[in-house]
């Protein structure tokens, strides 16, 4: 009875110490903070013609000031704590944050619309929604991608060798995926030979 019990002891200890390790490995590698948010602009028309012409000019415009339908944006930032420790220097709490906005036209009398042109508006936003989605990965990607790499930072001899290597990862990771996204955008003119245009 009493080696029973101490096997039942000994694997209870097993069990216990496993979860420790699972729950470590979930905070030390936990997902970023995430916030998502949509902006709209409204069009009014009876036709494709009408609705893409004031999309044309409505529409949020990119960093070179060209109009689109629909945009996703997102930025990732990082915050990082380190403290000298044993004669070097290392991090103790990381926190990074990413932030998705997209903005997209809304069709103010959508009900009054034919049914084809309808439709052609819902497979328009569709395409918007299939659009964001990439970009928005994107910048989970980095956010996920950036806080292991910190996580993973060796300690160095100056907490200030620390924070420019932590600065310098991070950033090279963040130019990576924002590339990714601009580059996407670039190859189907920014949705357009995806599906998004009533045209």
């Amino acid at each position: 009875m009493t080696a029973g019990l101490q096997i039942f002891r000994s694997q209870a200890i097993r069990v216990i110490a496993i979860w420790v390790l699972v729950l470590a490995a979930s905070v030390a590698y936990a997902d970023p903070v995430t916030r998502f948010g949509s902006s709209y602009y409204y069009v009014e028309g009876n036709s494709a013609l009408i609705l893409t012409g004031q999309m044309e000019k409505k529409g949020p415009a990119d960093l070179n000031g060209r109009h689109h339908i629909a945009y996703t944006k997102w930025s990732v930032q990082w915050r990082f704590r380190h403290n000298m420790s044993d004669g070097v220097c290392k991090m103790e709490k990381i926190s990074v944050m990413v932030g998705v906005t997209s903005i997209r036209p809304r069709w103010r009398d959508e009900k009054k619309g034919t049914p084809a042109l309808r439709e052609r508006w819902k497979q328009m936003v569709e395409a918007i929604d299939r659009n964001e989605a990439y970009h928005k990965q994107e910048a989970l990607d980095a956010g996920k991608r950036i806080e292991e790499a910190l996580n993973n930072l060796q300690p160095t001899a100056t907490c200030e060798e620390m924070t420019t290597t932590a600065n310098g990862v991070a950033s090279g990771i963040l130019e990576k995926h924002k590339k990714a996204s601009y580059d996407y955008d670039l190859s189907n003119d920014y949705g357009r030979k995806n599906g998004v245009t009533l045209m």
